[in-house]
């Protein structure tokens, strides 16, 4: 726990130091801003939304994820970013804990062949904060197929009786990045309320992973399109 809240803080300098030096950069330049150049200036807060969906890791129970999302509008024509939150929980499958016990106690110098290995369920929860491009295709219809590929950063924890203070939890225990892609369908339903529905799949060094999420979201300043005739 502490180490992920030491990386938590190490985090956060490094974007402080990011951000200091660009401010800077971009006060001492004449000429057109670095988030200028790369479009980021045109990204407005237009939409919120919330998701609920269903994630299977490999090894681990499949269960129910939670996501918000913030849409940001686009940063050029066709083309949206999508900043997201998701949060799911969950434990190792039977089958994975059982292995492990087992390669414990192939591991054990047992004479006797008396030793045992007490079981017990080692939960796993990720928190993810991520951002997608996505290419939006027939953005003026009242409905919107898209793909999209994105970052995100994921904080996972595992913990259980039988791996607790060992170095399987300290491996476990880790922020890493990752990257993500995605296929979905946004389907306006009333004035600034759409329907989403979405595929995922994400991609870290501790594992692979599908998600299926439906949702819905709300656009400030974007009304429901009419369906070209």
């Amino acid at each position: 726990m502490r180490a992920r809240i030491e990386q938590l803080r190490v985090l956060v300098r490094i974007l402080a130091v990011f951000l200091l030096a660009a401010s800077r950069l971009e006060a001492q330049e004449d000429h057109p801003s670095w988030a200028e150049r790369l479009g980021i200036d045109k990204l407005k807060f237009t939409g919120l939304g919330v998701q609920v969906g269903h994630v299977a890791p490999y090894g681990i129970v499949p269960t129910t994820s939670y996501s918000l999302q913030a849409d940001y509008g686009e940063i050029a024509p066709g083309w949206r970013i999508v900043f997201n939150a998701t949060y799911w929980g969950s434990q190792f499958t039977d089958k994975s804990v059982q292995a492990y016990a087992d390669s414990l106690k192939n591991a054990i110098s047992d004479p006797t062949g008396d030793a045992e290995v007490i079981l017990g369920d080692i939960t796993v929860s990720d928190i993810v904060l991520g951002a997608d491009a996505r290419r939006t295709y027939k953005p003026s219809w009242w409905f919107s197929p898209y793909l999209g590929a994105g970052l995100a950063t994921h904080i996972v924890n595992a913990d259980g009786r039988l791996i607790d203070g060992t170095f399987v939890e300290r491996a476990t225990d880790v922020i890493a990045v990752g990257v993500a892609g995605t296929v979905g369908l946004n389907v306006r339903v009333l004035h600034h309320i759409a329907l989403d529905a979405q595929a995922r799949y994400d991609f870290l060094s501790l594992a692979r992973f599908a998600s299926l999420r439906v949702g819905g979201s709300y656009y400030f300043d974007n009304p429901r399109p009419k369906t070209p005739k």
